[in-house]
């Protein structure tokens, strides 16, 4: 948008939060953008340069360069993160958009602090994946067995489409995820697979863009309909897109956030 680009750290509730800022923040309202868990701000990077509001990218606590405390819960944990950053950066109001858990995140902030949203776009998310205990197990053996890096630079690409297993940033995506100590992930992992915001999913008033990808594999298109059916949003459908789409196709992420914040309809 402008050729204003800093990095930031803020105190946040645990520790230091780390931000990507670009553009000039006073003015118009800001995009915040709200990462999946196990990646960081890193997956927006070429989405950021396309997008028409000043943006915000947060690591959150436990990712990228942020602080490692938990708790690593939605309401208890992430939520007070975005609200720390707000705070710090003197933003009443602004447009959230969020990838998988960053989705969850940001329609419970929606939910919770009306006033403080003007919109919310989610991408692959979902109100609750309903995983059992024993499924979360597993992934924490898995991670232990092989470690960190390995994890990702395994599990990464098997979550986006077949076509975008080599797309630009996916490699720094599976870096930055595997970088961190295996203690942190597991219980992230734990975390954020038990999150669930059905009871706070109806209070949303901000217009909700629900998007989902066609080959997501962990959080399918049914999930996103959820989310617009229980928020009064809109769905769109990505073909053969997988669980990092603003990685996978950043131009068309770009342009349904720039559409949603300018065109979105009226607060419910």
């Amino acid at each position: 948008m402008t050729d204003t680009s800093e990095t930031r750290v803020v105190d946040g509730p645990t520790g230091p939060l780390a931000l990507h800022v670009s553009g000039r923040l006073a003015g118009q309202t800001p995009v915040v953008l709200v990462h999946p868990i196990n990646t960081g701000a890193v997956v927006w990077r070429q989405v950021i340069p396309l997008l028409q509001r000043p943006v915000v990218a947060i690591d959150l606590r436990g990712h990228g360069s942020s602080g490692l405390r938990g708790p690593f819960t939605v309401t208890d944990g992430y939520l007070l993160d975005v609200l720390a950053v707000l705070d710090a950066l003197g933003l009443d109001t602004v447009h959230l958009a969020g990838g998988s858990l960053g989705g969850t995140i940001s329609l419970a902030l929606a939910a919770l602090h009306p006033a403080r949203v003007h919109s919310v776009t989610t991408l692959g998310s979902t109100l609750g994946t309903g995983l059992p205990d024993a499924a979360i197990e597993q992934m924490v053996t898995d991670l232990t067995a092989v470690g960190s890096k390995q994890y990702f630079a395994d599990l990464v690409p098997q979550v986006v489409g077949p076509e975008f297993t080599a797309a630009p940033g996916l490699d720094e995506t599976a870096r930055v995820a595997g970088s961190r100590p295996e203690q942190t992930v597991a219980a992230i992992l734990r975390a954020a697979f038990s999150s669930d915001i059905r009871d706070l999913a109806p209070r949303v008033q901000a217009p909700v863009l629900a998007v989902a990808g066609t080959a997501d594999p962990t959080c399918p298109p049914a999930m996103t309909e959820e989310i617009a059916a229980t928020t009064g949003g809109t769905v769109v459908t990505l073909a053969g897109v997988g669980h990092l789409p603003m990685v996978e196709v950043p131009d068309r992420v770009a342009e349904l956030i720039n559409r949603h914040t300018t065109n979105g309809a009226s607060p419910r």
